[in-house]
């Protein structure tokens, strides 16, 4: 079972599509147990949609660490595990 860590650190890759599918199920599946999670994905997909609009050009992996260290930042002050 993935935690909310493996979910963050896996959200780019299964919004994409590029995540296995067993990987890809408990991504969905933990997403539906877990409102924090469903939230950070909810929100990653609103920016993703806000950007193609815009003809961004692609993200930085230190954006996608920075968008991660956030996460883990929220989680820790309104996640109880």
């Amino acid at each position: 079972m993935l935690n909310c860590r493996d979910v963050g650190t896996n959200a780019t890759e299964f919004l994409s599509g590029a995540l296995p599918l067993k990987t890809n199920l408990l991504v969905v599946w933990h997403v539906l147990r877990c409102g924090n999670c469903r939230l950070a994905v909810i929100q990653i997909i609103t920016m993703l949609m806000a950007l193609r609009k815009r003809k961004a050009k692609p993200v930085s992996e230190a954006q996608v660490q920075a968008w991660l260290k956030a996460m883990e930042e929220h989680k820790h002050h309104h996640h109880p595990h």
